[in-house]
């Protein structure tokens, strides 16, 4: 099977979930992609900018329908959510606006958020704001860093097939790594 023939059966689908599991990984993968004549650029973006909005909305609605029944089988995020209390408190709706730049709590921000009296019409609103802007700004700078590449490295052309499978294994693997680093620090109940 070739890099065309799985990026036309599989590649919008498969960047949606994607971008779930990794976002700028997926993104980035995506745009570079899309400089390669595979995908739309617009498309990468408005698939990007989907995904993130959806699964953030689920996080959010997560949190508003379990709240502290979630939240008190995790313990190992309470320092966590105690911090996005206090950022909450002090930007308010920047934060739900620009919480995708820090890393390491986009899970635990909407679901965080959810537990709380916000609004849900004004969390969608800045929901699909800041996913908007993170997909343009990142979907953007993603192809402009493979400009660079194929530029600096003008015999990738060549060795495509490799270059995205190297770079889906990175980003899976990143994922894989992360998910496990979570799963490590899940303390179970006691009984």
């Amino acid at each position: 099977m070739s890099l065309e023939s799985i990026i036309t059966t599989y590649g919008y689908p498969a960047l949606f979930f994607g971008v779930i599991l990794e976002p700028e990984a997926f993104l980035v993968l995506g745009a570079y992609l899309a400089h390669r004549g595979y995908f739309s650029l617009p498309m990468v973006i408005g698939v990007a900018v989907i995904a993130s909005f959806s699964a953030t909305e689920l996080f959010f609605y997560v949190g508003r329908r379990y709240g502290a029944a979630l939240l008190q089988k995790r313990p190992n995020w309470y320092k966590k959510v105690a911090r996005i209390h206090a950022w909450f408190t002090k930007y308010g709706d920047g934060l739900v606006l620009g919480f995708r730049a820090v890393y390491g709590m986009r899970l635990v921000i909407p679901v965080t958020i959810g537990t709380s009296a916000y609004s849900r019409s004004r969390f969608t609103l800045f929901n699909a704001l800041g996913a908007l802007a993170w997909g343009l700004l990142i979907g953007l700078a993603g192809n402009s860093i493979a400009q660079f590449v194929e530029e600096f490295f003008s015999h990738l052309r060549h060795h495509e097939l490799l270059v995205v499978i190297v770079l889906a294994a990175l980003a899976a693997t990143f994922g894989l790594v992360q998910w496990y680093r979570r799963r490590k620090l899940i303390v179970p109940p006691k009984i």
